[in-house]
């Protein structure tokens, strides 16, 4: 049952972290931008912006006039450390693989509600599949999402589908889900056709340590480069080999 809260959100604490993660993804966002990306007025964000600014967290970038996170925002995140050793131990078989695989790979793990980014094959971009890391994905839509659905235990995933659907206007909207999952955790692998985005279409597979899912892996294309059909034939294979690679080397350092 969810704790009560003893008070309602301070709402100008949620802007200006909404604010701080929208410069985090941009890269170098304008007052403008952010208004476009927010809705936030902007009279309030040149506030919220200089209070950030003054608290060291974001700086105004003199080549564009806009905004950057400074390194300070790493200091948010030093006391969380999950996933950290998967990464140093996935990085190296990681780099590998965008060796020979042209079209972007992430590393991800469940996180509350949703799939988080821990590494990826390509930094942030224009391009609708390039994400960064620490990305939030709907693990009811991506292909990562799907994956870690598709192999996590029954009452984990009843739990997960219970959050995800509440309010859900399509009646039939999780059964058709549920159904695809089987078929994904009998195959190996999930599938993402336009699903999450009309521009791409991916594949996912759960990397398992003692039988437990610990992490998922993706591969991720533009839907004009290819049918859903040349994305499993292409991409599954080796994203397989990756995946065992990656549980193996888990085993190992236990």
């Amino acid at each position: 049952m969810e704790k009560k809260k003893s008070y309602p959100p301070i709402n100008a604490l949620v802007r200006g972290l909404n604010l701080l993660t929208e410069i985090n993804r941009l890269g170098v966002a304008s007052v403008g931008t952010l208004h476009g990306a927010t809705g936030i007025s902007k009279s309030t964000i040149v506030r919220n912006l200089e209070t950030l600014e003054y608290a060291g967290f974001v700086a105004r970038d003199r080549k564009t006039d806009g905004y950057v996170v400074t390194a300070k925002v790493l200091t948010l995140s030093s006391g969380y450390d999950q996933g950290q050793r998967l990464v140093a131990l996935a990085t190296p078989v990681l780099n590998e693989f965008r060796t020979m695989m042209p079209w972007p790979s992430d590393l991800a793990v469940f996180d509350g509600e949703a799939m988080v980014i821990l590494e990826t094959s390509r930094p942030p971009g224009a391009l609708a599949l390039n994400r960064p890391v620490g990305s939030r994905l709907s693990v009811t839509d991506s292909a990562l999402g799907r994956a870690y659905l598709a192999k996590v235990d029954a009452d984990k995933r009843s739990q997960i589908l219970d959050a995800a659907f509440v309010g859900a206007t399509d009646a039939n909207a999780r059964s058709r889900l549920e159904s695809e999952l089987r078929r994904y955790s009998e195959q190996g692998f999930s599938e993402n056709d336009q699903s999450l985005s009309e521009s791409t279409r991916g594949v996912g597979i759960a990397i398992m340590l003692d039988g437990e899912v610990v992490a998922c892996i993706n591969s991720i294309v533009l839907t004009e480069a290819m049918s859903m059909k040349d994305v499993i034939k292409r991409c599954v294979p080796p994203l397989q080999n990756v995946a065992s690679k990656i549980e193996q080397l888990l085993i190992a350092d236990q």
